[in-house]
């Protein structure tokens, strides 16, 4: 059997269906761990939202493909977390048929050089606090739980942040 062919390319706000449509994969096992009640915001506005966000002069977002069938995707913007001179790594995501694989890592990867390569000294993140698979990976990869403990659309979050430039 022939190993899948990984393709990468930037992703600008004509991509948004698909960023969401791979997100709301990851989100749906959320609720295996989220308060009574967390669901994922409407479809139509979660679409909005995002479509919004890449069109930020200061987004940047990466789209992964298997075979050519999106498989994944990393989206950074500056920070939200009140450091105008970090990046906040806003998404990464990889559909569950690609999780174990390394996408993540790969995407993972390509974050922190893009945000290197702009020259960010640092960067954060918000994880489900309740997320042990996610905070475990970003662990392993240099992020230090910087708490506290934020609440966003219901769903407690850890906040984590790690240095990007020597």
């Amino acid at each position: 059997m022939p190993s899948p062919v990984v393709t990468m390319r930037r992703a600008w706000a004509a991509d948004a269906e698909t960023i969401v449509r791979t997100q709301r994969l990851g989100l749906a096992t959320w609720r295996a761990f989220a308060p009574a009640g967390w669901a994922p915001p409407p479809f139509r506005e979660h679409l909005a939202g995002v479509r919004g966000r890449l069109e930020r002069p200061d987004a940047w977002a990466l789209l992964a493909f298997v075979n050519g069938e999106p498989a994944g995707h990393c989206a950074a913007v500056r920070d939200d977390f009140g450091d105008p001179t970090a990046v906040d790594l806003w998404h990464l995501f990889v559909r569950p048929p690609w999780w174990g694989t390394g996408l993540a890592a790969r995407l993972h990867d390509a974050f922190v050089a893009r945000a290197r390569g702009l020259g960010y000294p640092r960067a954060w993140l918000g994880t489900p606090a309740a997320h042990a698979r996610a905070r475990r990976f970003y662990e392993r990869r240099g992020w230090r739980f910087r708490g506290p403990l934020v609440e966003e659309a219901g769903l407690p979050l850890a906040i984590y942040g790690r240095p990007l430039l020597p």
